[in-house]
């Protein structure tokens, strides 16, 4: 993939590194030169300075072609102009833009452009970790509304079908690994003692999950 990062600070070159590695054809935009030095000498891409709103500086950094763009300065408003104009000026199919503010985020996903919040991720880690220390996420999805639990079936639960476990927009498992090996369960796959499942939770509904597993 070819793919355009907007800001090289902390974020931006620790995800500039990592598709470079991966063989991704990767430029990265800002305008403090001296901010490339976070890159180090295995970066194989593009180091382009100006902003990131800069039609000829985006277009040097091969805009055109772009199958993926990542607006991740320290500015919302950087991010969301420079969002807004690889989405909409050169139709770029991936378009993604890290908001501090999660108001703005909420709005701008409506304009299909993916957003990170940091703030809402970081507030429903803290929340967890505080409420729910006991459960230990396994990955939390988009700003942490959905984490993925791994969790060893409780005697509870031993010998009863796997969908007991599902409520319809909170509670799904997709997994269930026994004696080492995984499989996708199917309807009337019963739990066993030792088994070992993944869940996706809905964040707020883990009160509930942590009830009806009995923890």
């Amino acid at each position: 993939m070819q793919i355009i990062i907007m800001g090289c600070g902390r974020v931006g070159s620790n995800l500039a590194n990592l598709l470079s590695l991966e063989g991704h054809k990767t430029s990265i935009i800002d305008r403090d030169p001296k901010s490339f030095e976070r890159l180090g000498k295995n970066f194989k891409g593009q180091k382009i300075m100006g902003f990131g709103y800069d039609k000829d500086v985006l277009e040097k950094a091969g805009i055109e072609e772009a199958d993926a763009f990542a607006a991740v300065t320290q500015g919302d408003n950087r991010n969301i102009v420079g969002a807004l104009i690889a989405k909409r000026e050169y139709r770029v199919p991936i378009v993604i833009a890290r908001i501090y503010d999660p108001v703005r985020a909420l709005t701008y996903n409506k304009l299909d452009i993916a957003t990170i919040s940091p703030t809402k991720w970081g507030a429903n880690k803290i929340r967890e970790l505080i409420c729910h220390g006991d459960i230990h996420p396994q990955i939390s999805l988009g700003n942490g509304e959905v984490d993925v639990l791994e969790i060893e079936v409780p005697h509870n639960l031993i010998g009863r079908t796997y969908e007991k476990i599902n409520v319809p927009g909170e509670v799904k498992v997709f997994s269930i690994t026994r004696l080492g090996k995984a499989f996708v369960p199917v309807v009337g796959s019963v739990l066993k003692e030792g088994d070992i499942i993944h869940v996706a939770v809905a964040s707020e509904s883990i009160p509930k999950f942590k009830g009806f597993l009995g923890i």
